[in-house]
């Protein structure tokens, strides 16, 4: 069985190396007390017809492999036209209260702030696999397109981020990028405190209306 599942691990990182795996790596900071982390890996459709793989014992092999205390949801989505068939697997309470340690808020800037490390990426994220296979190395998988992505989303309004970009309101990293660099050793966040103008505009709004309402009572008279 154990090398049942070794196999399959190998199918897997050999369609990684061809571009064909999505990858998603989400982190949710919305929650200051909760922090909440999940890892989407998708596959085309046609991969498990191909290699006769059951969708479940790819699952049972990640899990054993990278994903043992993790929960996980069957996933399925259309990609530019292409069915793929995968998992979402939630992180456990430890590592989320590990990601919780790098969150804090500055009380004088009345702003949170998220400060990453890269070895916790490299941990979260295990890419050793990849390197054993036809020498192939992340350098190799970011020059044949693969995508595997960092996503954060941060309380409030993201001012200000040392790498990725912003979009809706979310920091969206390409990982191959960031693993293969070596300038940056820390992924730095800054969100703010949405400011809330309805109550300013409600106002204005009601000043508006007494002002139409007082021009009508005198024109009546």
């Amino acid at each position: 069985m154990r090398y049942k599942k070794f196999y399959i691990i190998v199918l897997c990182l050999l369609f990684l190396l061809t571009g064909c795996v999505k990858g998603n790596v989400n982190i949710d900071f919305q929650n200051i007390d909760d922090v909440e982390m999940n890892v989407e890996i998708l596959l085309p459709k046609s991969f498990y017809n191909s290699y006769a793989t059951p969708i479940d014992e790819l699952k049972n092999a990640l899990k054993e492999k990278n994903f043992r205390d993790w929960q996980s949801e069957d996933l399925k989505k259309s990609i530019n036209g292409v069915s793929y068939l995968g998992f979402n697997f939630i992180a456990p309470e430890t590592i989320n209260k590990l990601l919780l340690s790098f969150f804090y808020f500055n009380k004088q800037e009345n702003n949170y702030h998220v400060e990453i490390d890269l070895n916790t990426i490299n941990n979260i994220y295990d890419t050793s696999e990849l390197k054993n296979i036809s020498n192939y190395s992340l350098e190799n998988l970011k020059d044949m397109g693969l995508e595997v992505n960092l996503n954060i989303i941060m309380p409030g309004e993201i001012i200000k981020t040392n790498v990725g970009k912003i979009n809706n309101n979310k920091v969206q990293i390409n990982l191959l990028d960031l693993l293969t660099q070596d300038k940056i050793s820390t992924i730095s966040l800054v969100s703010k405190e949405k400011t809330n103008n309805s109550f300013v505009i409600n106002f204005i709004v009601i000043i508006i209306l007494i002002f139409i309402l007082y021009r009508i009572i005198r024109k009546s008279k």
